[in-house]
């Protein structure tokens, strides 16, 4: 649902960045735009998902027991896979775009990071629970993202020597 307007708006981000910062954006073909636009419109979708959603005070609450969110019901099991699936696109997009997240545990380590820092701005405005489910499924999502990028690239140089 919030995809659309995410990638609309990201789109128009891209256009406008290029328009600021002028030749070295300009110069900048459209295989590297496209992960660009997809990166801003994925940080609008989280931002949405786990911040603009909610209301303020709505949601009170600290978690700190290990696959505590992973229940027993259907519904609990997707929550927590939503959390991993989550972050793939992390694990993606960020080696792309930054050549210094191209290393695995930094990839990895910045995923982390980032769902750190969601989880204490959410618990701080008090929109989400802080939970270490969390931030070790968002971690697992961007793990998992990073290996599907390193295997698009094994893929992709396997394909150039053939």
């Amino acid at each position: 649902m919030y995809m659309v307007p995410a990638i609309f708006f990201s789109v128009c981000a891209v256009w406008l960045i290029s328009r600021l910062y002028g030749e070295k954006l300009e110069r900048m073909d459209i295989y590297n735009k496209i992960p660009l636009t997809l990166f801003l419109a994925y940080i609008l979708v989280v931002l949405q998902t786990a911040f603009l959603s909610r209301e303020p005070g709505s949601r009170k609450g600290m978690s700190l027991v290990l696959f505590e969110t992973w229940g027993r019901s259907f519904h609990m099991h997707a929550l927590f896979i939503e959390n991993i699936i989550m972050f793939v696109p992390f694990g993606i997009l960020t080696p792309i775009l930054f050549t210094q997240l191209r290393s695995g545990w930094r990839c990895v380590l910045i995923g982390f990071l980032c769902s750190c820092c969601i989880e204490i701005v959410q618990h701080i405005t008090q929109r989400g629970y802080m939970q270490l489910d969390d931030v070790v499924t968002n971690t697992l999502g961007t793990l998992i993202g990073w290996s599907v990028y390193k295997a698009g690239i094994r893929l992709r140089i396997k394909s150039i020597h053939k």
